[in-house]
């Protein structure tokens, strides 16, 4: 029953996630290529990233920080990483806050044209996705 329950929270945090994951990654060199970032916008990014870990450390207790450091390194698909985390509610809601507030900082960062290049990158991830299942909505 509770499984029941949590299941729309986790599903809002992966809808965050996977929304910010295009802007959380490119940093890395093919989106970073992509984009055609300049070195201060790498700079920038990279420093918003630190700052959202940091934040996300200091709501989780000591051993969900250690968790939480063991996906980071292993580099785990963030969805299963959550559930081991067994957040309260209330953390739950404070990492959608601290995820909304460096999605935000990050489209700063971008100039118009590189945030529409997201959006297309985003899109046809989803398109992607949806191709490969059957019985799904298009």
């Amino acid at each position: 029953m509770m499984n029941i329950k949590v299941f729309p929270l986790f599903a809002t945090i992966a809808a965050i996630t996977l929304a910010a994951s295009p802007l959380a990654a490119f940093a890395q060199p093919p989106f970073a290529e992509e984009l055609n970032l300049t070195a201060e916008q790498q700079a920038q990014l990279e420093q918003i990233r630190d700052n959202k870990h940091s934040q996300i450390e200091q709501i989780l207790t000591p051993e969900q920080q250690e968790q939480f450091q063991q996906l980071r390194e292993q580099r785990q698909r963030h969805r299963q990483g959550m559930r081991a985390l067994n957040l309260t509610e209330t953390q739950r809601n404070q990492m959608r806050e601290i995820h909304q507030s460096a999605r935000e900082q990050m489209r700063d960062v971008l100039t118009e044209e590189q945030q529409e290049q997201i959006r297309q990158m985003r899109g046809n991830r989803r398109g992607r996705r949806r191709m490969g299942r059957p019985n799904q909505p298009q």
